[in-house]
């Protein structure tokens, strides 16, 4: 008898356990759609910036980053959202964002463009070039052969002009 019910407690859980994989996918599934008709909203507003859909978008990202962390997309939603937080004026935060792809997203396509990008919104957002030109630094040492340490080799030549003017 307790055999019975040690046994059916087991196939419980071994259930529960599967049928809980199976609702991720489905939820990871749902909140992609539901981003993509968010972005297509967002997309259709022309120059024209809808704040609320934006800051809903930006909280759609997380909540899938969150929910989602291992899918594909979700390097590219946390991008996203780190360029929507720059353009709502969160800078400090899209920094963190960036810093946080590129520190936990090693195989994310955007790695380098990312470390490059924090530097970026510390020179011409925050106007911190100190900061800024650390972090192109950090880009060349890291990414050496991307695009990305490309465009940090100019952004410390064009620091350096700056600094001379």
């Amino acid at each position: 008898m307790k055999f019975h019910y040690w046994a059916f407690g087991y196939v419980s859980a071994i259930m529960l356990i599967s049928s809980c994989g199976a609702s991720n996918e489905v939820s990871c599934e749902h909140l992609l759609n539901q981003i993509e008709l968010m972005e297509q909203g967002l997309l259709e507003g022309g120059e024209e910036i809808n704040v609320d859909l934006r800051t809903q978008i930006m909280q759609s990202y997380a909540e899938f980053a969150n929910s989602c962390h291992d899918h594909e997309f979700t390097p590219e939603a946390l991008f996203r959202r780190a360029d929507l937080l720059r353009s709502a004026g969160a800078f400090q935060e899209a920094m963190t964002q960036l810093r946080d792809i590129h520190d936990n997203f090693a195989n994310y396509e955007n790695r380098a463009v990312c470390a490059f990008l924090v530097g970026f919104i510390a020179e011409v957002e925050l106007n911190d070039r100190e900061q800024a030109k650390k972090t192109y630094q950090q880009v060349v040492e890291l990414h050496p052969d991307s695009d990305a340490a490309k465009w940090a080799l100019q952004s410390l030549q064009n620091l350096k002009l700056v600094k001379e003017e």
